[in-house]
C-alpha cells in the first residue's frame, strides 16, 4: 500500500510529500503573469516559464491577441464547427502580429524526414506525413525552429484534441516547437452554454462530446501530448460580449429543475407540477430561440 509522508514538529505539519511532489506532464496553475483575464489557464512542464522567458516575442503575441479576443454571443449562436468566424479572427489576429515587419505567425505543414549514410552520401529511410498546424510562430525571425504551435479547438469533436496532442508530442520529440498551445471553451462557459444555446433542428449545440476544458485536462494528464510542454487556455464567459442573456436563460432553467426535484413541496400531484415546468422551460427558450438556418 502506498504511504505518504510528512514532518511534524511540535504538531504542526512541515511538509506533506503530496504537496511538493510535481509529477511530470500533470497541469499545474500557471506561475507567471502578463496574460490577460476572463481565460483559465494550466500549464504543463513549464510551458508558461518556456513562453514567457525564451519567447518573450511569441508571450507579446499571444497574450494581445488574448486580450483582443471577443466574440459575441450572437456568434456563438450562429457559429457551426471548429472554424467559425471568430475562430478564423482569432487566427488573422496572430497571423498579424509580426517582427520587424515580417511575417511570424502563421498556418504551417510540417514534414519530417530522416536519413542514414555517410558524409556526402545520405539516403532517406523515412518520412512522416505531415504535420498540420493551424498557427505556427517561429521561435524568431532568424531562427524559426523550435516555434509555439497554437491550435484553437472550439466545438469540435472531442478527438480532435488527441489529434493535436499527438502533433505536438512529434513536433516537440523532432525539434520543430518547444511549447503547444491549446485554446478551447472553459469549464464554466461549457457549464453555462450547454443546454442552452438551441441549434436550428431544435437540438442544442456544444454538447458534452464536444471540445472543452473537461475532456483537455485529463487527457494531459494521462499523458497527451508526451514530453511536450502545454499551455492549456480556456475561455470564460466573462470573454463572450452578450452572454448576459445566456445567463438569464440558464436561471430559468434551473428554475424549472429546481421544481422538478421539489414539486411535492408544492403540488399534490406530477401531472400538475410538469404543465408549469414545462410552461417555465417554454419561457427560457424564448428568451434565445435558435438561429434560423443553424
Amino acid at each position: 500500500m502506498d504511504t505518504i509522508a510528512s514532518v511534524e514538529y511540535e504538531d504542526e505539519v512541515i511538509a506533506d510529500a503530496e504537496d511538493v511532489v510535481d509529477l511530470a506532464g500533470q497541469v499545474r496553475d500557471i506561475s507567471i503573469s502578463g496574460l490577460p483575464e476572463g481565460y483559465d489557464y494550466k500549464a504543463s512542464r513549464y510551458a508558461d516559464v518556456i513562453l514567457k522567458e525564451a519567447f518573450p516575442n511569441r508571450f507579446r503575441d499571444l497574450a494581445t491577441v488574448l486580450e483582443q479576443f471577443a466574440p459575441t454571443l450572437d456568434e456563438l449562436r450562429s457559429g457551426g464547427g471548429g472554424r467559425t468566424v471568430f475562430v478564423r479572427r482569432f487566427d488573422q489576429s496572430l497571423a498579424d502580429q509580426k517582427e520587424k515587419g515580417q511575417l511570424v505567425w502563421g498556418k504551417q505543414n510540417i514534414t519530417i524526414e530522416k536519413g542514414i549514410g555517410f558524409k556526402g552520401h545520405v539516403a532517406p529511410v523515412s518520412k512522416v506525413r505531415g504535420h498540420e498546424i493551424d498557427m505556427f510562430g517561429s521561435g524568431s525571425f532568424k531562427e524559426p525552429l523550435p516555434g509555439i504551435a497554437v491550435e484553437m479547438e472550439w466545438n469540435n469533436k472531442d478527438p480532435f484534441f488527441d489529434r493535436d496532442l499527438i502533433n505536438f508530442q512529434a513536433l516537440h520529440h523532432e525539434g520543430a516547437i518547444a511549447i503547444g498551445v491549446i485554446v478551447t471553451r472553459g469549464a464554466d462557459l461549457q457549464d453555462l452554454i450547454s443546454g442552452v444555446i438551441r441549434s436550428g433542428d431544435g437540438g442544442f449545440k456544444y454538447g458534452s462530446s464536444s471540445t472543452h476544458w473537461e475532456k483537455l485536462v485529463p487527457r494531459v494528464n494521462l499523458g497527451g501530448g508526451g514530453e511536450c510542454p502545454l499551455l492549456l487556455i480556456g475561455i470564460r464567459p466573462e470573454r463572450i460580449q452578450g452572454i448576459e442573456l445566456a445567463y438569464r436563460v440558464r436561471e430559468k432553467l434551473e428554475e424549472a429543475e429546481n421544481l422538478r426535484t421539489n414539486w411535492r413541496e408544492t403540488y399534490e400531484s406530477w401531472d400538475e407540477a410538469k404543465l408549469v415546468i414545462d410552461e417555465i422551460r417554454n419561457q427560457a427558450y424564448k428568451i434565445m430561440p435558435p438561429v434560423s438556418g443553424h
